[in-house]
């Protein structure tokens, strides 16, 4: 029989400075909890004797209290993976296709207890990874510490209520499986370069000619799918025209076939839900509502179950600013979401993507905790503020008049550099500043993402 949780928590409370209470939970014969100690912060695991869990700990010491056994862990990957085995709130799930969701990007791995704190009461889903190779390559963080930091963050505040991890624009086989093998619960696939954008130079003349190379029967199949007919979706119609098809066809076939192959290899039969998110933003290429469509379509009809598409409104401005309610239709027909990646700083007016989605959208805030931070730091170590504006090549502003100013949009895309230890080097310094002001940090992430949830 397992001990009783007063037990449990005395002995806790006798080995360690302090239990964070919100961590607290049941267990296979015993209880857990994150722990601050001498040493630092703990896993700890109050049991009467030892059990598959705590066999599977490593880095442990194990103390005496109050007649009860209580291993100290270290926070390290192995007892992450063992704490989302057997706590399963723990552990990243999927979003399906359904509902609204918020994404965000932990580029120092120091607020993802501060944000599900948000999430405790509103009817939307947290995703608390969204880590892209190029963001691992340039912060020297690999996807299994941001999955790790998201385990942890969300038992510290003890959010039981569900989250997402993604991992974002992965464009190769192997980075897929390791994504799978960490237990990410969004695969992000960007097909972006297999979208040839020399078609897009060649004269009406030279499509043509291209397109009819290809087999008669598929040129004639295609041609009767798409032309003279009017695709319906919510109020509005898509229509194609012949030479406009063709040239769909030429530049988007190769991805659309690679698409298949990666999510019939190693996405359709995955023993757990996993959302496929599917990038398509290119720079240089604004997505038209007919490629949005037969893109759409065509997966469709090759059994594809998509979960999101995601567009980058930084690249994709003009195409939201005319069609963004086509765009959003054309989802809803296809039953999967959209995604909006840097939409705090790039998508005009969530709302009205809220609305015409019917609530069935993913956006992505990859920039709202980095931009917290360089906020917070403006305004209280001009020191370490006039490293971080030198390091992002931006001339620093007053906190208070960052906000809404090209400052803003640099300060937010530039964390790349600022944190690369090739380059600004400065994660180090900036992840003990918050560390030494976390109650701010934490208000500041409050305020920031609690006002854009509060306007959706």
């Amino acid at each position: 029989m397992a001990i009783k949780q007063v037990v449990a928590m005395n002995a806790l409370q006798e080995t360690a400075a302090e239990v964070i209470k919100a961590s607290v939970c049941a267990v296979d014969g015993g209880w857990l909890a994150l722990v601050n100690t001498e040493a630092g912060k703990r896993l700890a695991v109050a049991v009467d004797k030892e059990t598959a869990m705590t066999g599977m700990l490593r880095e442990t010491e194990v103390k005496e209290a109050s007649g009860v056994k209580v291993i100290l862990a270290a926070l390290n990957a192995n007892n992450a993976a063992v704490v989302r085995r057997f706590v399963k709130w723990a552990a990243p799930s999927a979003c399906g296709t359904r509902g609204t969701s918020v994404g965000f990007s932990d580029w120092l791995g120091c607020a993802d207890a501060f944000v599900v704190d948000l999430f405790a009461k509103r009817q939307m889903k947290p995703v608390l990874v969204d880590y892209t190779p190029e963001d691992s390559a340039a912060l020297q963080r690999n996807f299994l510490e941001a999955v790790d930091t998201a385990t942890w963050g969300v038992l510290e505040a003890g959010y039981k209520e569900g989250y997402g991890a993604n991992a974002a624009g992965l464009k190769s086989e192997e980075e897929i499986v390791k994504a799978l093998l960490y237990g990410y619960s969004m695969i992000g696939f960007d097909c972006s370069e297999k979208i040839n954008l020399a078609i897009e130079k060649l004269s009406d003349e030279e499509v043509e000619k291209r397109f009819y190379q290809f087999n008669e029967t598929f040129c004639a199949a295609v041609n009767a799918s798409y032309l003279n007919v009017e695709f319906k979706v919510g109020n509005n119609k898509v229509k194609f025209e012949e030479k406009e098809l063709h040239r769909i066809v030429l530049e988007y076939g190769e991805a659309i076939m690679h698409i298949q192959f990666i999510y019939n290899s190693y996405l359709k039969n995955t023993p757990w839900d996993i959302d496929f998110e599917l990038t398509l933003s290119k720079p240089g290429k604004l997505l038209t509502p007919q490629e949005h469509y037969l893109i759409a379509n065509e997966l469709e009809r090759n059994g594809i179950k998509l979960a999101a598409i995601c567009l980058d409104p930084l690249n994709e401005k003009e195409a939201l600013a005319d069609n963004l309610q086509l765009h959003c239709d054309i989802a809803s027909a296809f039953e999967y979401r959209l995604s909006f990646r840097n939409a705090e700083i790039g998508l005009a007016d969530p709302a009205a993507a809220l609305k015409y989605t019917k609530g069935k959208v993913h956006f992505k805030l990859n920039n709202i905790l980095w931009m917290s931070a360089v906020k917070l730091i403006a305004a209280t170590d001009a020191e370490l503020y006039a490293k971080l504006a030198a390091a992002a090549g931006v001339e620093p502003v007053a906190a208070d008049a960052i906000c809404g100013t090209d400052a803003c949009k640099a300060f937010a895309l530039s964390y790349s550099k600022v944190l690369n230890p090739k380059e600004g080097n400065l994660a180090g310094e900036i992840k003990a500043f918050l560390q030494a002001n976390k109650a701010a940090y934490a208000e500041a992430v409050r305020t920031n993402v609690g006002n854009y949830l509060k306007n959706l």
